[in-house]
């Protein structure tokens, strides 16, 4: 007859399960590599729709405990929904509105000053208005060369000014034209259904967001050229993006984990498993529903949204980062919450093999 488990010690995970796969528990826990799979969230089978197979998890966690499960707390749909309102207000001079274009004969930059003064510039999209700022200031310092040697000093000391004055407000351009756009909302939108996220998704994104964010990083260390066609290409590939759905699995994963957590210590303390210390038929169905519902579809899953998440964040992070400055005070905390739900996946997982191995702590070997 096997031996209660001391409650007073916290086993080793690793060493207890490895302990259990030698003694030979059915199933596919007699292999100590179930627990390191557990562990290691190495993919044990082919994934599949990972909602539903986190779904059919929770259900047959209830049926072999005879536990029922708790309703699923309210859940606020809009939460990592993107701030209505991203970057802060420019606050640049109007000076540029006094200069006559036509006193600029001869410059370049009277074509940028031209376009701006009509109304399709006045009214242009900040990202137009940002490719329009870089133009400006990537042309003006000719052009002030031009003015000083006709003698026109007063336009060309005003040309300065101006220049000075976008270069200041630059990151809020930019910020505005990537973060505040169209093309980043649809990026982050939240999809009716993840149908087989993330498998069908791609690198084309992900080289977008990489070559958006080292424009940037050009642009705000002073090369201010820029392909009026390159940007809009990139921010329209950007729609396509998979931000919202990454956060709704995210989600997801996280609620559904919560509550068979949940679950799994209601077992505990109203009908645990192994009341005498000897493993029982429920014990053995729970280990049987975790190594195939758990590891063998839930898992691999798992691993797909984790690779999926280090491939999607790191850009996006190069892309927000030097425009920090530049962000709302409610941007920068959607950020903190958006990205702590992005890498808390190892944390809840640990928790949940934790409350796994709480469950059948007081199982002794078959």
């Amino acid at each position: 007859m096997g031996r209660p488990t001391d409650p007073r010690r916290i086993p080793d995970p690793s060493a207890s399960m490895a302990r259990r796969g030698q003694r030979g528990y059915r199933g596919v826990t007699r292999h100590s590599a179930w627990w390191l799979c557990l562990l290691t969230l190495i993919g044990c089978s082919d994934p599949g729709t990972g909602p539903a197979y986190l779904d059919e998890y929770l259900e047959r966690l209830s049926t072999v405990t005879g536990v029922e499960l708790t309703t699923a707390a309210p859940y606020e749909t809009n939460r990592f929904d993107l701030p209505q309102k991203q970057a802060t207000e420019s606050s640049a001079s109007s000076q540029i509105d006094l200069i006559d274009f036509l006193s600029l004969s001869g410059c370049e930059l009277q074509v940028n000053l031209g376009h701006r003064n009509t109304q399709l510039g006045r009214t242009a999209s900040p990202s137009q208005r940002l490719l329009t700022d870089l133009e400006f200031m990537d042309l003006a310092p000719e052009c002030i060369t031009l003015l000083r040697k006709r003698g026109d000093d007063e336009l060309a000391s005003t040309l300065a000014v101006v220049s000075v004055e976008r270069e200041a407000q630059l990151s809020a351009s930019i910020a505005r034209a990537l973060l505040m756009g169209p093309e980043w909302r649809l990026f982050w939108e939240r999809p009716a259904t993840l149908g087989n996220y993330p498998a069908d998704t791609n690198s084309a994104i992900t080289e977008s967001l990489s070559r958006l964010a080292d424009l940037t990083q050009g642009w705000l260390g002073g090369n201010w050229q820029a392909s009026n066609r390159e940007v809009e290409l990139l921010l329209g590939n950007l729609r396509a993006g998979d931000g919202g759905a990454l956060l709704a699995a995210h989600s997801q994963v996280s609620r559904k984990l919560e509550r068979a957590n949940t679950l799994l210590s209601r077992t505990q303390s109203t009908a645990p498993l192994c009341p005498y210390g000897n493993p029982t038929d429920r014990s053995k169905a729970l280990e049987q529903v975790v190594a195939r519902f758990f590891v063998g579809t839930v898992q691999p899953w798992l691993v797909q949204l984790r690779q999926r998440t280090e491939l999607l964040l790191a850009p996006v992070t190069d892309l927000e980062t030097p425009l920090s400055p530049a962000l709302s005070t409610g941007y920068r905390a959607w950020i903190i919450d958006r990205d702590k739900l992005l890498t808390n996946q190892a944390e809840l997982i640990r928790a949940h093999i934790a409350n796994i191995q709480a469950t059948l702590a007081q199982c002794g070997p078959s």
